[in-house]
């Protein structure tokens, strides 16, 4: 059985844009996905033969209104933002060091007439990390320059650097 100490919760997770941190989210996902290009010839003994294409990633990040920080002042779509969403600990996390937001949509709820929650959609423009090349930055890079060039974030507040 885990212990408390090998376990990822998320409960602590976050989002950075920009190196700011979002207020009031409550869960993101992303959706890391490869082109392929699938044939046939002499060399696949009638089986299909496939070799990977382009990496893509999208997601969305979710949360509650702030009144603080007036989230659609920042988020509109088309805007091309630096992303981080963290699973609770400062090194577990996916970095996009450019991302669009491609959709923006804020929940009202009809009794009180307030808004009471927003998503944004958004996907990767060009190189992203994953939480194990976070770790370990030249996993999956072309090579070890492309990655000591990739810009860092800022890690959320009360996460250790």
């Amino acid at each position: 059985m885990a212990t408390g100490q090998t376990v990822t919760t998320g409960r602590q997770g976050t989002v950075v844009v920009g190196g700011v941190r979002v207020a009031r989210v409550t869960n993101w996902s992303v959706n890391p996905t490869a082109g392929e290009t699938a044939w046939g010839d002499s060399d696949g003994a009638g089986y299909t033969l496939r070799k990977h294409g382009r990496l893509d990633c999208t997601g969305t990040f979710e949360g509650k209104m702030d009144n603080v920080l007036q989230i659609y002042n920042h988020f509109i779509a088309g805007a091309a933002v630096g992303l981080s969403l963290y699973e609770g600990e400062a090194n577990l996390n996916w970095r996009f060091p450019s991302a669009v937001i491609t959709g923006m949509s804020i929940t009202v709820d009809v009794d009180t007439q307030e808004p009471n929650g927003w998503s944004c959609d958004f996907a990767n423009d060009g190189i992203f990390f994953t939480p194990a090349q976070s770790l370990n930055p030249t996993i999956g890079t072309a090579s070890p320059a492309a990655a000591a060039q990739s810009p860092t974030e800022s890690v959320p507040d009360g996460a250790a650097a």
